[in-house]
């Protein structure tokens, strides 16, 4: 009883994002262990699982002794930042269930539009400078997260601790997604010359970088970026209408670089714009969970 007692107030103290980000990696841990992972990566990720759960704890600890603002920022953003290594790990564990799926979303392109839209959007706008808006669009998802983090840490640390919930377990909820659904995209299954983007300039390079440290060939279905957007812009509106209306212009570019930079299919557009509303009422009702408050 004692230890029951123990871990019931060790969990207690911990904030929602921690204990979400908990789970999440004893979920996948179990989606590792059963279905195995492609390229003898499974000690890998479960070693940084451990890691992860540590420097949780580590940050709990701190916070015991020295509750200062940047302690309680670092334990809600921390988790979020994570996502980074989340989503390029789904790689390694999806293929397990139903295999590569491109080939029905490419039909579905097909049959939908006649054509495939992430093939001829650049064709018929191969100039540079568009090349670069959409790049620019691209990056600015990351830009996007933050504006929604930092404005409602702006109105309140309450405010701040639900928004990040929110868009973490929305980004889980995706992630799982991918790892069950495995579709790479036009990138990545296309052939070259038809998966190619030509180098444009400052944001292309610095792109290119980007996916060179954290893509893989996975995650197209639904886009999260699409998704991830239209959530965050949803928060940034409740919290600052000014950054709302001055980021709508970036936000459209971001949904049209997707397509444009081949890293989606149109459907997976589509179904980024319906899953964003599901996942979001599915994460506020996981959020009113007894054990996750």
């Amino acid at each position: 009883m004692p230890t029951q007692n123990t871990f019931t107030t060790f969990w207690k103290n911990l904030f929602s994002v921690e204990k979400l980000s908990i789970i999440y990696a004893v979920i996948t841990a179990f989606f590792i262990i059963a279905l195995g992972a492609k390229e003898n990566h499974a000690v890998m990720m479960i070693s940084y699982r451990v890691l992860f759960i540590a420097l949780i704890l580590s940050l709990k600890f701190l916070y015991k002794h020295k509750s200062t603002t940047g302690v309680w920022f670092a334990r809600n953003a921390i988790p979020l930042a994570f996502i980074a290594y989340w989503y390029p790990e789904t790689y390694f564990m999806n293929e397990n269930i139903f295999g590569n799926l491109d080939q029905y979303f490419v039909a579905a392109d097909l049959y939908l539009f006649g054509c495939q839209p992430s093939l001829e959007f650049i064709r018929y706008y191969p100039q540079t400078w568009i090349n670069e808006m959409m790049n620019f669009g691209y990056i600015s998802y990351y830009f996007i997260i933050a504006f929604a983090v930092f404005s409602a840490w702006a109105k309140s640390k309450k405010c701040m601790e639900h928004t990040v919930f929110m868009i973490l377990c929305s980004f889980f909820i995706y992630y799982i997604t991918f790892i069950i659904l495995p579709v790479v995209g036009p990138q990545f299954h296309f052939s070259a010359p038809d998966n190619m983007i030509s180098n444009a300039g400052f944001f292309r390079n610095t792109l290119v970088e980007l996916q060179t440290i954290g893509e893989k060939p996975t995650g197209a279905f639904p886009s999260s970026h699409v998704g991830i957007c239209l959530t965050c812009m949803y928060f940034i509106f409740k919290h600052s209408r000014r950054i709302f209306y001055i980021l709508i212009p970036v936000a459209f570019i971001l949904i049209c670089s997707t397509v444009y930079l081949k890293a989606h299919y149109l459907i997976d557009v589509i179904g980024g714009f319906i899953s964003a509303p599901v996942y979001f009422l599915i994460s506020k009702n996981i959020q009113k969970l007894k054990f996750l408050k």
